[in-house]
């Protein structure tokens, strides 16, 4: 039973320092791809930058193309879960505002790191598996948001099912184009403003003829 206990107690420090480490290489992994892009990116230069030795990445990630892919599914993680937060602190808010938070959110999270984003989204490699975590992850965001706007008066939003579709494939679309873009027309708060109003039309457009869209 000592032993047992002993073995327990030695192996948590170990599982801690992996985890440590396997963050910090995340983290500089973020910063060389944010700078040189997936092509120069090097998997000398994020050992260089996280401070460990080119053996002690290998050991966690076999290529820069599987440390892409551990960014990009930590980016989904850490976003199904911002979202639900938000969607929670909304309870009780008028439609629109639990509308607007919902896109705030989306685009707080693409504008944190767009650079990265871009790299991540547009040229880390997409195996199958990663496709798949992508369409969880999708799933999961639409039920969210399913069960967000099945809350609503019928007279906002007749269809939840298909209105989530909608309201997520519009407000993902825009939002990528919007932090993506080199010269933006409009601040971003505005820009959440305006993505929310076509958001509740898109509502509208699903509702009884005559129904407009909730204040």
């Amino acid at each position: 039973m000592a032993a047992g206990s002993a073995k327990k107690r030695v192996r948590k420090p170990v599982q801690r320092r992996s985890e440590a480490t396997v963050d910090t290489i995340l983290e500089a992994a973020a910063q060389i791809f944010r700078t040189y892009g997936a092509k120069g990116a090097t998997t000398n230069r994020i050992a260089e930058r996280a401070g460990v030795s080119i053996g002690s990445i290998y050991q966690y990630f076999p290529n820069k193309e599987a440390l892409l892919v551990a960014l990009m599914e930590r980016h989904i993680g850490s976003s199904i879960d911002l979202l639900g937060e938000v969607l929670q602190a909304s309870e009780g808010a008028a439609p629109k505002e639990r509308v607007r938070a919902a896109v705030a959110c989306v685009l707080d999270i693409h504008m944190e790191d767009p650079e990265l984003h871009r790299v991540i989204f547009e040229e880390a490699p997409r195996p199958p598996h990663v496709n798949r975590k992508l369409e969880d992850g999708e799933k999961l965001m639409r039920a969210a948001l399913e069960d967000l706007l099945g809350s609503f008066p019928r007279a906002t939003c007749a269809d939840p099912k298909r209105s989530a579709y909608m309201t997520l494939v519009l407000v993902e679309s825009m939002v990528h184009r919007y932090v993506t873009a080199r010269d933006r027309p409009m601040e971003p708060a505005a820009f959440a403003d305006h993505l929310t109003e076509l958001a509740m039309r898109e509502m509208a457009l699903s509702s009884p003829p005559g129904a407009g869209c909730a204040q």
